[in-house]
């Protein structure tokens, strides 16, 4: 068999991969509720939301040319194990949208979680106050 038909191949079964879909979840996720945030905090910019979306579609694009490149030659677990590091920096990103949105996060967590930390916010009220 041909490179470019094991390729697509391996391609078609991407979308069976629960590593892939969970982190192709994440991302939609991550979107919304950036776009949400947005709204609330009424800082809502085409640029910024563009540029969003033009990063995440980036990434969503690299790995699915990459990933079955990575089936093919036997290193599908560590291409696995790269998205599961994006799903935690997406569900990182997600509780800090769900935070600034104003949805009550635990403490324990916040504290975790830079963006909702006390040193953060503290940032925030002296840039406020110039």
């Amino acid at each position: 068999m041909t490179l470019h038909e094991l390729y697509f191949e391996h391609f078609e079964k991407l979308i069976d991969n629960p590593v892939f879909f969970a982190f192709f979840l994440m991302v939609l996720i991550d979107i919304l509720t950036g776009f949400l945030k947005s709204m609330v905090n009424k800082k809502t910019t085409s640029s910024k939301g563009i540029g969003g979306l033009i990063k995440h579609s980036t990434l969503l694009l690299v790995v699915c040319m990459l990933y079955p490149f990575c089936d093919i030659y036997g290193a599908s677990g560590m291409a696995d194990t790269l998205l599961i590091f994006y799903i935690l920096f997406y569900a990182i990103s997600i509780v800090e949208n769900l935070g600034e949105m104003g949805i009550p996060i635990p403490e324990w967590l916040k504290k975790y979680i830079y963006k909702l930390s006390d040193e953060y916010n503290k940032g925030d009220t002296k840039d406020e106050q110039k």
